[in-house]
């Protein structure tokens, strides 16, 4: 099944793709932008340049004093044992941390009824998902969901 997903992104992960962008195009952004000036690069590289201009964008405000934000879209296949992991409980979970911050595992437990540690497990299996974030604070895991908005898009 093909799905949708519109994601949050980490810093570090905004950094490695930039890099990696860096790496593929030889040069900067400011290169990049020269080079569609003058038509040396094709239509093929417009995707990337606009997915750059943005997560420089992303990076500047953060340096001036802004959150961090970055968001992606991403069409993704999930085979069928990937799909079968996202039961009505984790989404559950997933529409709860949506819904309110919740500082803690326990807390996120408390508020769906459900036992901490089944609730860790299903957090894990999103973490893997690439959904849910853990956040460690202190001696605490705070669930950080990164998924903003999920499209079914075929059976």
């Amino acid at each position: 099944m093909q799905i949708r997903i519109v994601r949050r992104i980490s810093m570090a992960e905004v950094q490695r793709r930039i890099a990696w962008l860096e790496g593929k195009y030889d040069g900067t952004i400011d290169d990049i932008s020269d080079r569609f000036t003058d038509g040396r690069l094709g239509r093929e590289a417009f995707e990337d340049y606009i997915e750059w201009m943005g997560m420089e964008h992303a990076l500047r405000a953060y340096g001036e004093g802004e959150d961090f934000d970055y968001f992606t879209e991403d069409i993704v296949d999930l085979e069928k044992e990937e799909l079968s992991k996202l039961t009505p409980r984790r989404l559950e979970l997933m529409d709860q941390i949506s819904r309110h911050r919740v500082e803690s595992i326990n807390e996120l437990a408390s508020r769906v009824g459900r036992d901490v540690k089944n609730v860790y497990n299903d957090l894990k299996i999103l973490e893997n998902l690439g959904f849910v974030g853990l956040v460690k604070e202190g001696r605490r895991l705070v669930p950080d969901l990164l998924v903003k908005e999920i499209t079914f898009l075929t059976w």
